[in-house]
């Protein structure tokens, strides 16, 4: 398998327990992450803190939503959140580390994500193409942490 990694930062303007709390909630997802367009749920009654429990999301792209299934592989309360796709297409792993400011006003925020190739075509593509998307695979997960911080303040 191929792999894209990036990263993205930033820091947003509320507690850490604030902002994890709204971050690890399927049902808000689409509030601030590209492509997913509705509510997303937990399933057999998971939760944000124990490892192993999982939720679906419906992803939209290039003109068509699939069902991914995502597992929780970490999980402490304000302070980080792993997940890795467990079904569907895009298998990503993605994780979510939190730092609240002394003052406990502020969060600083840092996601690194591992995009792996799922097919023999997408580890190709990804060779020829990965110097090129992963600038773009950053501003996107940069993008996200704004879009979050924006949702937060909307809520």
């Amino acid at each position: 398998m191929v792999n894209i990694v990036a990263s993205g930062s930033g820091t947003i303007d509320k507690p850490a327990m604030t902002v994890w709390d709204f971050m690890v909630d399927p049902a808000t997802l689409h509030l601030w992450m590209k492509d997913v367009n509705k509510p997303g749920n937990w399933i057999d009654s998971g939760t944000p803190q124990v490892v192993g429990s999982k939720y679906r999301i419906d992803y939209e792209y290039g003109r068509k939503t699939n069902e991914i299934i995502f597992e929780v592989t970490s999980s402490e309360p304000g302070k980080n959140f792993g997940v890795n796709t467990v079904e569907g297409p895009y298998p990503i792993t993605a994780d979510y580390d939190l730092v609240e400011s002394a003052d406990g006003r502020s969060t600083d925020i840092s996601l690194a994500m591992d995009a792996r190739s799922d097919s023999m075509f997408t580890a190709v593509m990804f060779v020829i193409t990965g110097w090129m998307a992963k600038p773009f695979m950053r501003r996107r997960l940069n993008k996200e942490l704004q879009d979050l911080e924006q949702a937060l303040d909307s809520s």
